[in-house]
């Protein structure tokens, strides 16, 4: 079974592909679920702010919330 390798902005919830971001607990903003289409049902994955790093967004990802690791590429750190 392979692993889902979609990379969600948070800012864009809930997305065009089914997938949507929920708060752990109400007026949150800290920890989520992520409840994410690739799975009947979807497959929750748990995600605390201190989880987000920094990416490089193509405008394709950009525009659409989300995109497969070539479109949204981690940062390297700067020295």
């Amino acid at each position: 079974m392979s692993q889902c390798r979609t990379r969600y902005l948070i800012g864009f919830s809930p997305y065009r592909n089914g997938s949507y971001l929920a708060p752990i607990s109400e007026g949150s903003w800290t920890d989520w679920t992520l409840y994410c289409s690739c799975g009947t049902p979807h497959c929750p994955s748990r995600w605390n702010w201190e989880d987000l790093k920094p990416y490089e967004v193509s405008n394709t990802a950009h525009l659409r919330g989300y995109g497969p690791p070539e479109e949204i590429i981690a940062r390297r750190p700067s020295r």
